[in-house]
């Protein structure tokens, strides 16, 4: 996986999915901070809410899953990511594959999360994508 395949705006979402863990004390990584950070962004939050589905109710859950997660108490070690997690973003540049794009995005990342229908999310980025593709680091 190539981190510089990611927009910034994708590794600004892991790097405060990362924060967000490491306030919480959670030792690892896991789907749901990426789904919070992910929804702290406009273009993701726009993209849920066209799908039909409620961002701030899918943000208000993954919190939820969240607050059961295990914490450490202590030093600063920084979270390591959950095996799920990585099969998130490798599933991210899958779908970045898919949608015949160069760079992985924070809306490929929604697709590999799967909380919201996939059909009901490509059809909202077609709507605020039209046809462009994702050719740089910063589309």
């Amino acid at each position: 996986m190539d981190f510089q395949k990611l927009t910034l705006k994708s590794q600004e979402a892991v790097a405060a999915a990362q924060e967000l863990a490491r306030r919480a004390g959670n030792p690892e990584l896991t789907p749901d901070h990426l789904t919070v950070a992910l929804l702290d962004q406009e273009l993701p939050r726009t993209l849920v809410d066209r799908s039909g589905y409620g961002a701030a109710e899918l943000r208000a859950e993954a919190e939820a899953r969240l607050r059961n997660q295990p914490t450490i108490s202590g030093g600063a070690a920084q979270p390591q990511a959950a095996a799920a997690f990585s099969r998130i973003l490798d599933g991210a540049f899958d779908e970045m594959r898919k949608l015949g794009d160069e760079y992985a995005s924070v809306e490929h990342m929604l697709l590999a999360l799967d909380v919201v229908p996939r059909d009901a999310l490509l059809e909202a980025l077609q709507e605020v994508r039209g046809g462009q593709q994702v050719t740089s680091q910063d589309p």
